[in-house]
């Protein structure tokens, strides 16, 4: 346990994240007192409460009820955005740690190895809904290959875990998008184009497909804070990016200088 409380902009975006998640899981549950969205109300009240042992608890009872969804890609999805809350009260716990302490899940076993790289770095749940959405991902383009690998060995510099981001060629981008159009079917295409007419979420989709097909290198780093995400986009602004988006369970964060 860790005897520590969340407060001030942190506890924020634990609720926010709270919040979103039980709507979204109210998409695939018709029963609204189903175990997964009472642990996760529980954990919302502990939070509000200032009680740390019983939030913790409460996340990791709902960790484990995320085996009652049904879409694999939610449930995968759901497990990965209660283990950055889990970190976070962690880290919380130990303010004496380096910054660069969270660490993204282990990588899941059940992931086509045959995919390409992008695929595998979002272990399968790339998308929310049948769009693409990274959730707690930073998403940056780049003119060229090399000008992404430069912002990947600028964070590799500083002390960002390898495993934490990747660099990817266009053509590797390309391929990821198809797999992404691959897996969502029917439903993720009525999703698409609900996404884009409302602007929102297939819209940068779209946009760094486009880029990609243009020869514009990729960059993905996990980032479950939004805290972090300026320095971040701090420390590679200076190999100007076409663009850069961190993708929060609230919505799509740009990080690009107006």
């Amino acid at each position: 346990m860790f005897h520590a409380t969340l407060n001030g902009p942190r506890r924020e975006e634990a609720l926010s994240t709270l919040d979103h998640l039980m709507a979204d899981i109210a998409l695939f549950h018709d029963d609204p007192n189903n175990l997964l969205q009472e642990h996760l109300r529980s954990a919302r009240v502990c939070l509000l409460g200032a009680m740390p042992d019983e939030y913790e608890c409460s996340l990791v009872a709902a960790r484990k009820s995320a085996s009652g969804l049904t879409d694999p890609t939610e449930q995968n999805r759901v497990r990965r955005e209660v283990d950055a809350l889990l970190q976070d009260a962690k880290e919380t716990a130990a303010p004496g740690n380096a910054r660069h302490q969270h660490h993204r899940p282990p990588h899941s076993t059940t992931v086509d190895d045959t995919k390409s790289e992008l695929y595998r770095f979002f272990q399968g749940s790339g998308t929310t809904f049948g769009v693409f959405y990274p959730t707690h991902y930073i998403f940056a383009a780049f003119r060229s290959y090399q000008a992404a690998r430069n912002a990947a060995d600028k964070l590799e510099e500083v002390g960002f875990d390898k495993d934490e981001l990747v660099a990817v060629t266009p053509a590797e981008t390309v391929r990821f998008f198809k797999e992404v159009r691959a897996d969502v079917g029917l439903w993720g295409e009525l999703m698409s184009r609900i996404s884009r007419f409302f602007g929102t979420e297939e819209v940068f989709a779209d946009m760094d497909i486009r880029r990609s097909r243009d020869g514009a290198g990729f960059l993905a780093v996990y980032c479950p804070r939004e805290t972090e995400a300026e320095r971040i986009r701090d420390l590679i602004e200076p190999l100007e990016p076409l663009s850069m988006q961190l993708y929060l369970p609230s919505g799509i964060r740009s990080l690009s200088a107006p």
